[in-house]
């Protein structure tokens, strides 16, 4: 299977399938995947069921290790490329054999997983909990909680010595020296940011919904699409969108150039303060 391959960047907005609906179709492929994605040393998409994985690259997409016992719930290669997968409530890696082999038990069940320069965070997403908490994982396995909030925790991305968080519709920065809390942006009531991703060389953030995708770099946010969202990755070559409803695995090129013309009006996002009963120290 063929890698992704590395276009030449353009000055104008692109589109590239790598995955879609009618090519499953096409090959007969009937799994669902799981909201979560991966980038593989050897660039190529990694996907996954809720008990096997998938690479996915311009070739078409194949099984990746065994299958696994147990349900995935999410994945992410760390800093220095160890793959690891949370399933029920372990963290796990593969061992020599390609089993998931246990690290650790994790504080609940069906956590999602983030990766960051020096740490790991898992934290809680699943609905139907008082309390909904974030924490920090460092090497040797030590863990330790850094908040709670009232609603579920939907995304995390490390940027600059900030963890950027989504909880509904309300997007944040959380800084992880100062410890202290900013919010960055606010969309309407009814949407939910599904993801979080970050081009550091432009210092750009990138975040989503089901079915749109924004930009924000200092205090200016912009529209990247109205008409697409799902899960984002920022790789070299530009935006990846996963969209696992849609089944469909996009690569986005040329934002840089699109967005600077483009700013996201009032009526769409606001900054807001953050709610006195938002985040709590642990």
């Amino acid at each position: 299977m063929a890698s992704l391959a590395m276009p030449v960047k353009s000055d104008s907005l692109g589109f590239e399938v790598l995955m879609s609906r009618k090519m499953l179709e096409g090959i007969q492929f009937n799994e669902k995947f799981i909201s979560s994605v991966a980038i593989t040393p050897n660039h190529l998409v990694l996907l996954s069921s809720n008990n096997q994985f998938y690479l996915l690259g311009w070739g078409g997409i194949s099984p990746f290790g065994k299958k696994v016992d147990g349900n995935i719930s999410s994945y992410a290669y760390t800093s220095d490329n160890l793959l690891l997968t949370i399933r029920n409530n372990e963290l796990c890696s593969f061992d020599s054999k390609g089993n998931l082999e246990r690290l650790f038990k994790l504080p609940g069940e069906g956590m999602e997983i983030s990766a960051g320069k020096n740490a790991i965070y898992v934290f809680d997403r699943i609905k139907g909990k008082s309390k909904y908490a974030l924490y920090v994982i460092v090497k040797g396995g030590k863990y330790a909680k850094l908040f709670d909030t009232p609603s579920p925790i939907l995304a995390v991305a490390e940027f600059k010595g900030s963890l950027l968080f989504a909880t509904e519709n309300g997007f944040f920065a959380f800084d992880l020296k100062q410890k202290n809390l900013k919010a960055l942006a606010a969309l309407p009531k009814n949407s939910e940011i599904k993801s979080i991703t970050a081009d550091t060389l432009n210092n750009r953030i990138y975040f989503s919904t089901s079915d749109a995708i924004y930009a924000l770099k200092d205090t200016s946010s912009v529209v990247v699409t109205s008409s697409l969202g799902g899960i984002l990755k920022f790789v070299s070559t530009g935006l990846l969108v996963f969209n696992p409803e849609k089944q469909l695995v996009m690569q986005m090129d040329g934002i840089e150039n699109e967005i600077k013309s483009k700013l996201l009006s009032s009526t769409t996002t606001a900054v807001v303060k953050p709610p006195s009963e938002t985040l709590t120290n642990s």
